[in-house]
């Protein structure tokens, strides 16, 4: 009879402890990874936060034009180059917005002189820009530009208004471009000769005394001592409310009363945007010829017209608020 054999106990084999050098290797080791993994996490929220507040702020958009983005770069350098000007009051309301409006028209322009095929070339460019440095001097009866290093000038000029060459041509251009499509509307739309009116104009800053001179005229006041004592205009009052011959679009808001108006009489008060105007007519013509002077206002007056018109058929998207504003503002001082 077979017996069964009993399986034999395993043997236990006692663990060797690692010797105390090599715990306290491994020990090190993790502490070491821990102290990497800190450094960089750190190093990456600070590389996040630079990217955000020196990239990414940079580039944010302002205002897309049609097709065409503006980021906050450029944004803050139209702000400061246009805070040169003396004549533009600089403040965190309205300046910011007066500064994108001109980006708009900016951009409009270029968008709208390749419409119209116009074009300015380089070289115009760069004689617009040596006549802004190097202004012309009469040398007996010639003008003459004084011989100076002009390409040390002008990199000194980019330094002062911190742009680089080709954002400042850009603008350059711009204005070029500006001209030429005021002269080919000038070209188009402003004819040589016109119906106009002789005309006479008192501009007085309230309603009250409006309508007092406008009483004492209808009592039989003479015009033009009224305007003289009474025209907040100096031009007005030196020459008596006497403006001269007139065609339509010089007065643009009074252009209906005016050329309705018959010859000797006077209109009530009427309030417009520069105060209340009170007009008389003194003599008409069916045509005569429009000066020079008044052709190019009347130019200006077509090309105005038309920028409104690329604004009104444009797609402009604004993401200027207060507080991209305050940071924009921030970064002039």
């Amino acid at each position: 009879m077979s017996r069964k054999l009993k399986p034999q106990p395993k043997l236990s084999v006692a663990k060797k402890e690692p010797p105390s050098w090599q715990r306290e290797k491994s020990i090190s080791r993790l502490i070491w990874i821990f102290i990497s993994l800190i450094i960089v996490l750190i190093i990456g929220l600070v590389g996040y936060w630079g990217y955000d507040s020196y990239v990414a702020a940079w580039r944010q958009p302002v205002v897309k034009v049609n097709e065409t983005t503006v980021d906050m770069n450029h944004f803050v350098k139209m702000l400061r180059f246009y805070s040169r000007n003396p004549d533009i009051a600089i403040d965190a309301i309205s300046y910011p917005y007066q500064v994108l409006y001109i980006i708009e028209d900016n951009e409009l322009i270029r968008q709208g002189a390749h419409d119209l095929i116009i074009q300015v070339p380089p070289d115009e460019v760069t004689e617009e820009i040596r006549g802004f440095l190097i202004p012309p001097t009469e040398d007996e009866g010639n003008a003459t530009q004084p011989e100076v290093d002009l390409d040390k000038l002008y990199n000194q000029w980019l330094d002062t208004i911190q742009l680089s060459d080709e954002e400042y041509r850009q603008l350059v251009e711009t204005d070029l471009l500006e001209k030429r499509i005021t002269e080919y509307f000038r070209e188009q739309n402003v004819p040589t000769e016109a119906e106009q009116v002789h005309l006479n104009i008192i501009l007085l800053g309230n309603e009250t005394i409006a309508f007092e001179v406008s009483d004492r005229l209808k009592a039989g006041g003479n015009f033009t001592e009224l305007a003289v004592e009474y025209s907040i205009v100096e031009e007005l009052r030196e020459s008596g409310g006497d403006v001269g011959w007139v065609p339509r679009g010089i007065y643009p808001e009074l252009d209906d009363v005016a050329f309705a108006l018959e010859i000797g009489n006077v209109t009530e008060p009427i309030l417009i945007s520069q105060g209340y105007y009170i007009v008389r007519v003194s003599e008409k013509a069916d045509s005569m010829d429009i000066p020079e002077e008044f052709q190019v206002t009347l130019a200006d007056g077509e090309f105005q017209k038309w920028l409104q018109e690329q604004r009104e058929a444009g797609i402009i998207e604004e993401f200027l608020d207060q507080d991209k504003i305050n940071w924009a503002i921030e970064q002039l001082i």
